[in-house]
């Protein structure tokens, strides 16, 4: 999640994570960038197992990655009864992770 927020961020952009104590005492992660935004019809799939934006993208050495990344990260969060979210800010977008408590 942070590789692709500074993946996709342009150079001079910031990419801001923070991590704070939920009121339930757990945890809440989020990582906000400066990409420009994920277009609304495309929200929805970033979870997706082997989705990257533009299927007409051809995997290359050089792309980093092959779409798993985000759907191994909400499978993990899943796995300990976390949620993860995805919405598009005034300069990008932000990732929230949600962990209950132990």
């Amino acid at each position: 999640m942070i590789a692709n927020a500074i993946r996709h961020t342009p150079d001079g952009g910031r990419v801001h994570v923070g991590v704070r104590r939920t009121p339930a005492g757990g945890a809440e992660i989020t990582v906000e960038d400066e990409c420009g935004g994920i277009p609304d019809d495309v929200l929805p799939r970033v979870f997706d197992v082997g989705y990257r934006g533009n299927k007409a993208r051809p995997l290359s050495a050089d792309d980093g990655g092959a779409g798993l990344g985000l759907a191994i990260t909400r499978g993990i969060l899943e796995a300990h009864n976390g949620t993860t979210t995805v919405d598009n800010t005034r300069a990008g977008c932000r990732f929230r992770l949600l962990l209950p408590a132990l």
